[in-house]
């Protein structure tokens, strides 16, 4: 009969000290503690990762338990990556200084016809996402709606924090007195795959290549950072 490795070990440690009283030394908190792990570790070793169909990663487990795996980037950003993101500018009329976007991300596949220039910026502790919205019809709403897909496949809907306005304009304010710290970390840890922004007549929706998801997530990453 095969033992996965934690077992094994736990059969050992139980052979090794089955003639020297086992129950007074289970009962040792160090011992006790030692078998613990090991009977954890089982749980570790027990699993098989698969894939499904659609590229999707599983774990299944011996008493036919299945979850989908948890995949956790690490973001790492260093200054000269940030550098080359973001910017400060110091507006002359205020003194105040307002760190933003170096570029805007435009989300188009046929020459900005139709999709989204999007904007990114940090005022106080709030971060802000501008968006213009090009080739549909209709005014942006005070409640009009954006919906979010990320590459793992979670969604986020939101509402247009601006006010209503017929020229295009979308906006979402995070964190500080806007709150949705929480709807900020998606974007700080998920990549966007897809974007739909709906105005009072229609909506536009733009899929975002790896390059521009990146873009955009780092972009997020260093205006906290800042």
């Amino acid at each position: 009969m095969y033992l996965i490795p934690g077992f094994a070990l736990l059969r050992e440690i139980i052979h090794k000290f089955a003639n020297q009283n086992f129950k007074k030394i289970v009962m040792n908190k160090t011992i006790f503690s030692i078998l613990i792990l090991v009977i954890s570790s089982c749980n570790v070793f027990a699993q098989i990762e698969a894939t499904t169909t659609d590229g999707k990663k599983v774990l299944l487990f011996d008493d036919g338990f299945w979850q989908y795996k948890q995949v956790t980037k690490s973001i790492v950003m260093d200054e000269v990556e940030c550098f080359e993101l973001v910017s400060t500018k110091m507006d002359e009329m205020t003194g105040e200084s307002l760190t933003g976007s170096k570029e805007p991300i435009v989300v188009s596949d046929d020459g900005n016809n139709s999709g989204f220039v999007i904007n990114i910026l940090k005022r106080s502790k709030s971060i802000i996402f501008s968006f213009t919205v090009n080739g549909v019809g209709g005014c942006i709403e005070a409640d009009s709606k954006i919906n979010i897909v990320f590459r793992d496949y979670t969604r986020l809907d939101l509402i247009n924090d601006g006010e209503f306005n017929c020229d295009s304009k979308f906006s979402l304010y995070f964190g500080g007195i806007a709150g949705k710290d929480k709807q900020l970390e998606f974007f700080r840890k998920k990549e966007v795959k897809t974007m739909r922004i709906w105005t009072s007549e229609s909506f536009v929706e733009k899929e975002f290549s790896p390059e521009q998801s990146k873009q955009l997530m780092n972009t997020v990453n260093c205006l906290i950072r800042n």
